[in-house]
């Protein structure tokens, strides 16, 4: 009798086992296209985007614009330490006190990369640091739990 039990509770609880995707994205593997929790990938880049995230026409630079409220292009040349910013707004921007408006500009990481981004002013010294967005952490090729040094350039 024992063993009947044993025997019918493994079968249930290995049964239940059967949902779960043990090649999903959260284990390093691939996920079935259209399955739950795939992330949108945009071929263009050929990188992840954020959850929640559309696709959106892209720059000469390969970088998300939405040019909605941008005054000017950046026409300085700075270095500022980045963290990441709020993961739930989307986009590729980064929130800098280098700026007193809404301006374009292109950010180049320690490894060379670079993405074209919305500068958005925030309070501070302009030896402060700056925030960038997940979307433009992920096409820089940055983690996204360390502060890095980038440069900002003029966007063309």
């Amino acid at each position: 009798m024992r063993y009947s039990v044993l025997i019918l509770s493994s079968v249930v609880l290995l049964g239940a086992c059967g949902p779960l995707q043990w090649n999903s994205s959260v284990l390093g593997g691939r996920t079935t296209a259209g399955s739950v929790g795939e992330p949108a990938v945009d071929t263009a880049n050929t990188l992840p985007l954020a959850p929640g995230v559309e696709e959106a026409p892209l720059d000469a630079a390969g970088g998300q614009i939405a040019s909605a409220g941008v005054t000017a292009g950046y026409t300085g040349r700075a270095s500022t330490v980045a963290s990441l910013g709020d993961p739930s707004q989307s986009g590729l921007w980064m929130e800098t006190p280098l700026v007193d408006s809404p301006q374009t500009a292109r950010v180049r990481s320690p490894r060379g990369t670079e993405v074209t981004l919305i500068l958005r002013p925030i309070g501070g010294d302009t030896g402060a640091g700056s925030r960038l967005s997940i979307d433009a952490m992920r096409a820089l090729g940055l983690p996204l739990t360390e502060l890095v040094e980038v440069q900002v350039l003029p966007a063309a």
